[in-house]
């Protein structure tokens, strides 16, 4: 399972819109940029430069733990 950190930006949809194309399961984050949930502590870790979209794939991620 993906889960993709995202908002309502063109490149957010983009990321989108390929996983949906390829079939892939995925759970949208969706963050607000009012709230500047892309630069908040917890986001900081999947994406240390704040941009969306971000994607973390937790199959490969237990594979690497």
């Amino acid at each position: 399972m993906i889960d993709l950190y995202t908002a309502a930006t063109p490149n957010g949809h983009k990321v989108s819109i390929v996983l949906e194309e390829l079939g892939l399961p995925y759970t949208v984050h969706a963050l607000s940029f009012d709230k500047k949930e892309q630069k908040s502590a917890d986001f900081l870790k999947i994406n240390p430069n704040g941009r969306i979209p971000a994607i973390v794939d937790r199959a490969q991620a237990m594979l690497i733990r």
